[in-house]
């Protein structure tokens, strides 16, 4: 008897080894994949940038890799999609505009939804499904600037004790983990059972060279972890400050400090710095009248997160606290 048909486009375990790029495609919807399959089986990791269309660091680091990295006696597969919402990238903003859905809301998607619902059933149901391990490379975009930090979605105990060791790769960065929140890719994976981590960079529409260096440094320690290259010792990995929360909200950033009215954003405050719970963070400016309103820490806390684009409307997060 032959073997059934995949339910896959493109199916990765029948992939010659070798270096290779491929397109996921379906219903006007699409990314390109580059792929590295190894001789000797091993773990799957699939690694993505642009998930919103305005965060430049992930694109930068995996196009670098997709043209310069070919590796010798590589185990398992490994996927790089530098630019996953192609709408969104080309336009330079965090949603596509053909629907302004956020597809780090969409998952899992719907393949007869709006061009970011199908997007997100693309990927779910064609390359997530086939992978072990997931990376989602964000950052700030053009509007913000973070206080670069790695995370993941806690889980049961073996997954758990997966994506932290994902995590402290990236021992340049701080790393926040906490409760299930729907519609993200880390959702996805959470379904899937699937050890899967994100990576937030600093932003500002720009790409840190800082950052770009230390995204290279946590993806070779990433290779070396999950023994998909071959190594002759234990990377020596720097200790790594962390915090749990099991309040799902902590880590939303697009709740905190919300911006009271549209206006202009006058800061009082720097990323990284440490303030305390009432301390005046900037002002909004009214435009179609006289007046400011102050916006005061909800907590105390350190900066892990600030707006720096000044145009804000009414509801627009200006600041996220961090516990840390």
């Amino acid at each position: 008897m032959g073997s059934s048909p995949s339910k896959f486009s493109i199916d990765l375990k029948q992939l010659a080894p070798g270096f290779q790029q491929r397109r996921f495609s379906g219903r006007d919807v699409g990314f390109d994949a580059f792929i590295w399959r190894g001789a000797q089986p091993g773990p799957v990791l699939l690694l993505n940038g642009a998930t919103h269309g305005d965060e430049y660091e992930g694109p930068t680091l995996l196009r670098q890799w997709a043209e310069h990295w070919r590796p010798k006696n590589l185990r398992g597969t490994v996927v790089m999609v530098p630019v996953l919402n192609e709408g969104a990238f080309y336009a330079g903003l965090r949603s596509n505009p053909a629907d302004d859905v956020n597809l780090a809301r969409a998952f899992p998607g719907d393949s007869r939804g709006s061009v970011t619902q199908r997007l997100a059933h693309l990927f779910d149901t064609q390359l997530l499904a086939q992978v072990t391990h997931y990376v989602d490379l964000h950052s700030a975009g053009r509007a913000y600037e973070l206080l670069p930090w790695t995370g993941f979605i806690t889980h049961e105990k073996s997954i758990n004790r997966a994506q932290r060791s994902m995590a402290a790769c990236f021992d340049a960065f701080w790393c926040w983990d906490g409760p299930f929140l729907p519609g993200r890719t880390l959702s996805a994976a959470h379904a899937r059972k699937i050890a899967a981590i994100y990576v937030e960079c600093r932003g500002t529409g720009d790409v840190d060279s800082r950052d770009l260096r230390n995204l290279d440094r946590g993806l070779r320690h990433l290779l070396a972890s999950l023994e998909i290259i071959p190594t002759k010792r234990s990377a020596k990995l720097r200790a790594q400050v962390q915090r749990t929360t099991k309040d799902a909200d902590e880590a939303h950033l697009q709740i905190h400090h919300p911006a009271p009215h549209d206006g202009l954003f006058v800061p009082a405050a720097k990323v990284g710095a440490q303030v305390r719970r009432g301390q005046v963070l900037g002002t909004v400016h009214a435009l179609d009248k006289i007046g400011t309103t102050k916006v005061r820490a909800e907590r105390s806390g350190r900066i892990v997160m600030w707006r720096i684009q000044r145009s804000v409307r009414q509801g627009d997060a200006l600041c996220t606290l961090a516990p840390i």
